[in-house]
């Protein structure tokens, strides 16, 4: 592409778009505080369980029966967007809100039944102990229990009309906790006390847990397999391979669907096209964010009517990411991902006016992209040189010349 402005920093981290559509630290703080609040109370809820929950209410009836368990105080780690920094402000609350997800672990004894491992306790009764202690806390600080229908794979408190919080309540075989507790020690050069009580699950044990050691609770399901570290594991691998320029794509990409479309899109679904789309191109230009989301942009509506693999579980067709995806909606989203291309394509290479070029970034990614032409750079001759690929040209033609 033959260049004659330089949009990066208008579309940049420091004080582009990227920044405009950061989450205000205002926000951060009121889900710090809240997030802690919560923690407090769930900590103190299974400690005191036998305030909210029978003892015939406690135990899956499928588990035979035994003494009165005493449940530990529950883990917690910030999960999803917040953990891979990928989260974005909301662009139209409150049908948009800023989701910050904190799991709960609850390392409890595993027995098996049906040749299947399971907790002692009922998923039933770990969401009853969850929202049965957040309900009066919820009440005192105006907060909402679930509002509307209550998610099946986590329990939602929504802060304002901005933000929630979901807790995905997962438990964690007690053997394989207390002895990852011994290593983390040891490595750490700290009392095992020290990280039994913490509340934070430390690192090493959340890494080191086997698969079969973590099962979520679900309302519907009971306990699933379902286990949040493959995500993670995946995304922190693409940016190892192709660098911070996956996590800026991502962000740019989410707010580009915030912005244009109503609902559908994942983002999963977007961190997945995105890595597919580096793939596919084999590297992006890491000094042109605003070439690299070009490019990107472009592929990804290339790949609309191709299904989107859930990169969590390859090869399986039931996990895609576009289940349910109707030929029109396919269309909607090649659309998307095309004209924003299209748009800043023309804003890089179609002007050399900064006041145009602006417009047409704004028109592909909305009014969050700043008003600032001072952000987009002429680019030098020299560059431009650099930026025009190489032609061939016909053959110089020689004058006919006549001897003596």
């Amino acid at each position: 592409m033959v260049t004659k402005l330089n949009l990066h920093k208008l579309m940049g981290t420091d004080e582009g778009y990227l920044a405009e559509i950061r989450v205000p630290e205002r926000d951060r703080v009121v889900l710090t505080t809240a997030r802690e609040k919560i923690r407090d109370t769930l900590r103190s809820a299974f400690r005191n369980w036998h305030h909210f929950v029978s003892r015939i209410e406690l135990q899956d009836s499928l588990v035979v029966a035994s003494a009165t368990p005493r449940l530990p105080t529950p883990k917690f780690r910030i999960q999803g967007s917040f953990a891979y920094h990928t989260a974005n402000d909301c662009q139209n609350p409150p049908d948009q809100q800023i989701d910050q997800d904190d799991g709960v672990y609850l390392p409890i004894s595993f027995v098996t039944v049906n040749g299947r491992a399971r907790p002692t306790i009922a998923s039933s009764t770990y969401f009853r102990i969850v929202e049965r202690a957040l309900g009066p806390l919820c009440e005192a600080q105006g907060w909402r229990l679930n509002p509307g229908k209550a998610k099946n794979s986590c329990v939602r408190v929504e802060i304002d009309w901005r933000l929630h919080i979901d807790l995905p309540l997962y438990a964690i075989r007690d053997e394989a906790f207390e002895q990852l507790v011994e290593v983390a020690a040891v490595a750490k050069m700290a009392k095992a006390s020290e990280i039994r009580d913490s509340r934070e699950l430390d690192e090493r044990i959340y890494r080191d847990l086997a698969a079969a050691e973590i099962i979520l609770a679900h309302r519907s399901s009971g306990w699933i397999e379902s286990d949040p570290r493959r995500l993670e594991k995946w995304f922190r691998a693409a940016i190892d391979l192709y660098g911070s320029q996956v996590r800026d794509l991502s962000r740019c990409f989410k707010g580009l669907r915030d912005a244009r479309l109503d609902d559908g899109l994942s983002s999963i679904c977007i961190m997945a096209s995105v890595v597919r789309a580096i793939e596919n191109l084999g590297g992006l230009d890491a000094g042109r964010l605003d070439l690299a989301i070009v490019s990107a942009a472009r592929e990804i509506a290339r790949l609309a009517d191709q299904p989107v693999e859930n990169p969590v579980f390859p090869g399986d067709a039931a996990k895609h990411l576009c289940l349910g995806w109707t030929p029109q909606y396919r269309k909607r989203v090649r659309s998307l991902f095309a004209e924003a291309a299209d748009e800043l394509e023309a804003a890089i290479d179609g002007t050399f006016h900064k006041t145009i070029a602006l417009a047409r970034a704004r028109k592909a990614f909305g009014a969050r992209v700043p008003e600032r032409e001072d952000l987009i750079a002429a680019v030098g001759a020299v560059e431009m040189v650099r930026s025009t690929p190489a032609q061939r040209q016909p053959a110089a033609l020689v004058p006919r010349t006549k001897s003596g």
